[in-house]
């Protein structure tokens, strides 16, 4: 199945671009919604937060640094981002707004970040899942590397699972 076969009929065509500057704001809002829909039935507003001040406090910089930031628009609007260190294949973040999860958004948001660490000869995309989302992951090829860890430099506790995805050619 396409991923445009996905998206609800008569819905804007998508696109996928990299990130701009003035992007962060929208990025940052969307990620709000996002944990506040997608993560409601595993961590809890405090944990939820947390996620989000480490986004909040970070984003504007690594806009500039070493992570390539895409987004997915329809219709002029960000609906989903996602992040890569394509040095290293850490896939920093995958986000789709509330209103557009499970319509194909991550799946070709995760399409362009393989694609981005194939061309940057990486050998395989690592990063600390959260738990809601470790089946999607899943079913793109990633293998979990243990149990669940702690969200390195968040001030509460967030459980998340370290996984891979070796890239093929």
């Amino acid at each position: 199945m396409k991923q445009r076969e996905l998206l609800p009929v008569g819905a804007p065509p998508m696109s996928i671009r990299f990130a701009r500057f003035e992007d962060v704001s929208a990025i940052l809002r969307l990620i709000e919604r996002a944990l506040a829909h997608g993560c409601r039935d595993v961590y809890d507003e405090r944990q939820r937060r947390s996620v989000y001040l480490g986004y909040a406090s970070s984003l504007f910089i690594e806009a500039l640094g070493p992570f390539e930031t895409l987004v997915a628009e329809m219709g002029g609007r960000l609906v989903g981002a996602t992040q890569i260190d394509p040095r290293t294949g850490l896939l920093r973040a995958l986000f789709v707004d509330a209103g557009f999860q499970g319509q194909g958004v991550g799946h070709a948001l995760l399409a362009a970040i393989e694609s981005r660490a194939r061309a940057a000869h990486c050998q395989r995309l690592c990063g600390a899942m959260s738990l809601n989302a470790v089946g999607f992951y899943r079913r793109a090829g990633f293998r979990a590397r243990g149990g669940p860890e702690g969200l390195r430099g968040a001030p509460t506790w967030v459980p998340v699972l370290w996984m891979d995805k070796l890239l093929g050619k």
